[in-house]
């Protein structure tokens, strides 16, 4: 009805770029997982379970701590050097294409030296964590862009938030009386869209744990060759995007 209140276009609109910490849940939860299985109980995404590791490590040595030591620093500086570069680079318009292809190239570094050093003779050898440190890059790399580039408030590491989110919003969707409709449809759409998007997220990082497995028991790090194939087609779809926008906005001038 006209004398109703519409939601304006901009409160209704689904977050831009939705489907990019839908695939990159998959791709972490694919790395940690081959790094788990493949690299003596790392982690490199949810480098918190590293450190919980290594401060174990403290109590009840079981011949790991160095490695863990080295992954958990090298994560940490690698945040800075991400965040200085991209902070540098921030008005470089192909930066998100460049970021995601980087992360690709750590990635299938990642798989060529795990394979190709493989087998791996302990956990704390120099292979095992020259092997740890590409894929410590990759996904600090990840971790900074989600929130340096894209922008974006939803975690691709660690699952532990989009959970509690995502019940919040099972919440207020269902309970009574949470919204009038004919008063609050923005906000309905909102709650409604939230719910779908971290259900995505939440079911796309399952997805890339079951998958990482299968693979790495499979094939072993090459399959690591899938997420680096991912994040090269999405490079591309931004970099595409931005040269097309880039061509238009000269036109127009």
């Amino acid at each position: 009805m006209a004398g109703e209140q519409q939601p304006s276009q901009s409160s209704a609109r689904l977050p831009t770029d939705q489907h990019i910490p839908i695939l990159l849940s998959f791709i972490s939860a694919f790395v940690d997982v081959i790094c788990y299985l493949g690299l003596f109980r790392t982690f490199t995404a949810f480098i918190t379970g590293t450190l919980i590791i290594l401060a174990a490590e403290t109590i009840h040595p079981d011949g790991v701590w160095l490695m863990k030591a080295v992954v958990v620093a090298a994560f940490i500086a690698s945040l800075f050097l991400w965040v200085l570069l991209f902070r540098r680079l921030a008005r470089w318009r192909y930066l998100p294409a460049l970021a995601l292809g980087t992360e690709a190239v750590l990635l299938a570094a990642f798989a060529i030296s795990g394979e190709v050093l493989s087998p791996l003779a302990s956990a704390d050898s120099p292979a095992t964590i020259l092997v740890a440190l590409t894929a410590v890059f990759a996904m600090s790399l990840q971790n900074v862009a989600m929130a340096q580039i894209f922008h974006q408030h939803v975690p691709t590491t660690v699952m532990t938030g989009n959970f509690t989110r995502f019940t919040i919003s099972v919440i207020d969707i269902f309970r009574p009386g949470r919204f009038d409709v004919r008063k609050d449809e923005a906000a309905v759409f909102k709650t409604r869209a939230q719910l779908r998007h971290y259900l995505f997220v939440l079911l796309a990082f399952t997805a890339g744990g079951v998958v990482g497995a299968a693979g790495f028991f499979a094939a072993g790090f090459p399959v690591l060759a899938l997420p680096a194939m991912i994040l090269c087609l999405l490079a591309l779809l931004l970099w595409r995007r931005q040269h097309t926008a880039t061509i238009l906005l000269q036109n127009q001038e």
